[in-house]
């Protein structure tokens, strides 16, 4: 037992010593961006994020991913790491949200609430976990044609035909589909454009350029505030996406500016934060929405057009990492498969 215990420790030292620290640092980025764009702040304070933080997130999943093994194992393992994580969080969010009903005399349908978490159809935050599932599942089966196709821009064509894709769906038809599976297809772009990146090592190039970071930041803040000001705001959730080409360009520069702010900097806070950052966001809204109720139980009235309202999203972000963080520690303690752990960890 003792030989087994130290061969897994081994593995877990190893498998920490993998991780590549600016992914989880720029995942950190995204989540506190995720975070404060839940404050109920007015759009002119947040359609600049709103045009890269979800398609930050898909895009380092793309360069990270890995689909090697069987199908049947894949899919158990993406089963377990996503959709596992995905019905706690739903039980979780459910039970708070039927004892805040209960509490303020209000009805709370457990079996219609569990149904739209069923069908998953851009239902609460939670859409993004089953549209990552179904990309995963999408990559894994596009990089069968990847074996085939020896050419070293296989995912670059690979992420420009879903995206090309995914905008003739929304024009044509425009059906939300269930488990967001339309809006998976645009994750898969995503995912194959970080897959590509990373094949071509092109963020390393790109780091390289003089003025590469002031350059993405400048493009990206421009290019969504036309997109905002003269088309429509950002949010993948209500399928906003303003003009096609503003959109792709910000979500890409935006994506970019993250990821060389990343590797250009060590903050252990945002890496912590990136290493969790899937029960950071399954949980953030229960704590930032009784964030809410307090300040109106205080009677402060926020106006979301306000900078004071900008105070009050970074105060309910820091009540919010500061509260799920000892409750990260101990459900990767106790029951660490809720999270798609197989093993108990000793130390976190």
């Amino acid at each position: 037992r003792a030989e087994q215990s130290r061969a897994e420790q081994s593995r877990a030292e190893q498998s920490r010593a993998e991780r590549i620290e600016w992914i989880d640092e720029a995942k950190g980025i995204g989540i506190v961006l995720v975070m404060l764009g839940h404050c109920y702040l007015h759009w002119k304070f947040c359609f600049w994020f709103y045009a890269f933080h979800m398609p930050l997130f898909f895009t380092l999943s793309g360069y990270t991913f890995s689909g090697k093994g069987k199908f049947a194992d894949y899919l158990k393992k993406k089963v377990r790491t996503l959709l596992v994580p995905y019905i706690f969080f739903v039980i979780i969010t459910m039970c708070c949200n039927g004892a805040l009903a209960v509490t303020h005399g209000n009805e709370y349908h457990v079996f219609e609430t569990l149904k739209l978490y069923i069908v998953q159809n851009r239902y609460t935050l939670l859409w993004f976990i089953p549209c990552l599932f179904l990309a995963n599942l999408l990559m894994y089966v596009l990089q069968s044609f990847r074996y085939k196709k020896k050419t070293n821009r296989f995912w670059l064509i690979v992420g420009c035909i879903g995206a090309l894709v995914f905008g003739i769906y929304r024009v044509i038809i425009g059906e939300d589909l269930p488990w967001n599976a339309d809006l998976a297809i645009l994750a898969m772009a995503f995912m194959s454009l970080g897959k590509w990146c990373r094949e071509q090592k092109i963020i390393e190039k790109v780091r390289l350029m003089r003025y590469s970071l002031a350059i993405c930041i400048i493009i990206t803040f421009c290019v969504s505030a036309v997109n905002y000001i003269y088309f429509d705001r950002v949010d993948l959730y209500n399928d906003a996406f303003g003009n096609p080409i503003l959109f792709m360009t910000a979500a890409l520069t935006g994506t970019l500016a993250v990821v060389l702010i990343s590797m250009m900097t060590d903050n252990r806070i945002l890496i912590e934060l990136g290493k969790n950052s899937l029960i950071y966001y399954g949980l953030h809204r229960i704590i930032i929405d009784l964030m809410f109720v307090v300040y109106g139980k205080m009677g402060i009235q926020i106006d979301n057009a306000s900078w004071s309202a900008v105070g009050f999203a970074i105060i309910s972000v820091f009540v919010a990492i500061v509260i799920l963080t000892p409750v990260k520690y101990l459900v990767l303690k106790y029951i660490p498969w809720c999270l798609g752990k197989k093993k108990r960890i000793g130390k976190i």
